[in-house]
């Protein structure tokens, strides 16, 4: 597919919300209810999300906390002795394989 320069572009006269340059057009009509970023911003943004597959980059947050239990899995009866959350009793708790398999 190519892509040629035939966009609509929407005459504005805002500024980046990161770097405050003065944006006159857009490839889209702002609706006002988020922010507005120049290409250089956006190009920025981008990049620096790009090391993360998931386009976010985890590395500058806090470690997970994780709560130690004394359980046995539902399906196979594995001991758990820590989860990345603390269970509420209600739900059954699986093993991270029988859960993966769960899942599909």
């Amino acid at each position: 597919m190519a892509f040629t320069n035939d966009r609509q572009m929407f005459d504005v006269d805002l500024s980046c919300a990161k770097c405050g340059t003065h944006i006159s057009q857009l490839p889209f009509q702002p609706s006002g209810d988020r922010p507005v970023y120049c290409s250089e911003c956006n190009r920025a943004f981008r990049s620096e999300s790009r090391g993360n597959d998931r386009g976010f980059n985890r590395g500058s947050q806090a470690p997970r906390q994780m709560f130690a239990v004394n359980l046995s899995c539902a399906d196979c009866g594995t001991k758990i002795t820590e989860l990345p959350f603390q269970p509420s009793g209600d739900k059954p708790v699986y093993c991270r394989a029988c859960l993966q398999a769960k899942r599909g």
